[in-house]
């Protein structure tokens, strides 16, 4: 159900000044601190004009929706019970937008987000009117996350459209047809390539189910430097605020724009100052029960342990008290980290592998995509889909030679892999205890990165090592040997060496 819009400009006077009261100079001296923050942030001047959004959300039958979360991006207010509200805006912001509440459907044009209005350049009184259809609450959900599919030339962007997007739809087949699903892709959609744009939004009308956009370092115009405010500017033209919020089921999901953009090599991993300060507001309306996720470009931690977000304590403390999901891309490495009590990230690997130069990245995890299957408030599943697999397939084991530094041993390489899993073999039925875990290349990533036929996308790309190594010395190279991986939901994985017939 798309959005309806009602304008009503008006003029304002600056007669008004003559009845001024303490309540407005307090907000224009907060108005003047803010304009200040901003021309530090924007490196020029700027102007800000104070001005007032009203408007309803309401039902295709113009019945007033109580309690929707509005925004300007810098300031939140709910609806009445007759579903208006009032919001007191500046020229700083360039939206409104709505966080769609969980008992309403998402209003979409081509299974892209359409909750939100372009308001940049407005310096009057401006209606803002949103529609909205009622639904049941979702009680079972799947939520889809791609990140870094990167497309940079035509190639690319049909390797996306013919691979990964048909592969999202017949993976939403398998499941039953009361699961709801709703996907997100967590930044650098493209390679510095917005004439892609159209396309890349085309792709989407393959799926049966809305999914959201989160901005990444590549997703800014590199021809404009120094202003962040202004380079986003592309991004916010096909898929509108660079951050927002909704809901599905008992869980409020949040898009954040963690990049600080520069140039094309210069930018912070951080989160803004203004964006902190609404989150803060967007959460006074979602319940501490509710299961909170998060999806940014960039994570908090790199898989060695380094801290990559700058102002993690400041996010930290916003979010005391929920329990949260953070999903994010950037470091093309997959990774789970333990931010701080109730808090976990999880790192994807690249949609694109690398640089769509092969069927999987440079450390030998597969093009995919992350899974994250949820009941109520609570995370139940969470797989890597790689693309093209059957959703099984979480691991690849190597016969024994495969590896040069493990020669003797045979080799198995769970990408997804984090600390509370078991990897655990069988030689000709007999268990023989959990695997032991190394660090080298993935024998596929290896012979085809580094082999006589170079990938002609980057014949220069070489392979990386991966930790997710595992291996175990058979006392017979011929001997049948299975590898059983439970990951943290008690979700059993079985592959083979040698099978003998069943």
């Amino acid at each position: 159900m798309p959005i309806s819009w009602t304008y009503n400009q008006k003029r304002v006077s600056s007669k008004k000044g003559c009845s001024i009261t303490m309540s407005t100079i307090r907000y224009f001296t907060l108005l003047m601190f803010i304009s200040g923050m901003f021309t530090n942030m924007l490196h020029a001047q700027v102007s800000v004009v104070s001005f007032t959004v009203t408007g309803k959300v309401s039902t295709p039958e113009n019945v007033g929706i109580a309690d929707v979360v509005v925004s300007d991006g810098y300031y939140v207010t709910t609806t009445n019970n007759d579903g208006r509200y009032t919001l007191q805006s500046t020229s700083l912001a360039k939206h409104i937008f709505i966080s769609v509440p969980a008992d309403c459907d998402i209003p979409h044009e081509g299974n892209i987000p359409r909750f939100y209005k372009s308001i940049k350049g407005t310096t009057a009184d401006i209606v803002v009117n949103f529609t909205l259809t009622k639904k049941g609450k979702d009680q079972a959900l799947v939520f889809i996350v791609m990140a870094d599919p990167q497309a940079q030339i035509p190639a690319d962007m049909k390797r996306f459209t013919t691979e990964p997007i048909p592969d999202i739809e017949k993976l939403k087949s398998s499941y039953p047809g009361d699961v709801a699903f709703i996907g997100m892709t967590a930044g650098d959609l493209l390679w510095d390539a917005p004439k892609m744009y159209p396309d890349y939004v085309k792709a989407f009308d393959q799926l049966s189910f809305p999914f959201y956009q989160v901005i990444g370092n590549h997703d800014y115009d590199e021809k404009i430097k120094g202003n962040d405010y202004e380079s986003s500017h592309y991004f916010e033209s096909y898929f509108g605020p660079t951050y927002y919020s909704f809901n599905r089921g008992d869980c409020h999901f949040i898009a954040l724009d963690n990049i600080i953009y520069n140039t094309r090599p210069d930018y912070k991993e951080e989160i803004a100052r203004e964006q902190l300060d609404w989150l803060q507001q967007d959460l006074k309306y979602v319940d501490k029960s509710k299961l909170v996720i998060i999806s940014m470009h960039s994570p908090v931690y790199r898989m060695d342990g380094k801290k990559i977000l700058n102002n993690t304590a400041e996010l930290v403390k916003i979010l005391n008290g929920y329990t949260v999901l953070i999903i994010s891309g950037h470091t093309h490495r997959m990774n789970k980290a333990v931010v701080a009590k109730d808090i976990v990230d999880y790192t994807l690997s690249p949609t694109m592998g690398n640089s769509w130069a092969g069927d999987f990245n440079i450390d030998g995890c597969p093009n995919g995509y992350g899974v994250f299957e949820i009941k109520g408030n609570q995370l139940v599943s969470q797989y890597y889909k790689s693309t093209g697999k059957p959703k099984d397939y979480q691991m690849k084991v190597y016969p024994v030679g495969s590896v040069s530094e493990l020669s003797k041993s045979v080799v198995a390489h769970v990408w997804n892999y984090s600390e509370n899993w078991k990897v655990e073999v069988y030689e000709e039925g007999i268990y023989k205890g959990k695997m032991k875990k190394a660090t080298g290349f993935d024998p596929d990533a290896y012979n085809y990165f580094l082999g006589e036929q170079k990938p002609s996308r980057k014949p220069k790309l070489e392979p990386v090592k991966t930790s997710n190594l595992f291996y175990f010395t058979p006392t017979d190279n011929k001997s049948e040997v299975k590898v059983v991986v439970t990951d943290s939901f008690g979700n059993k994985y079985i592959e083979y060496i040698n099978r003998l017939s069943d």
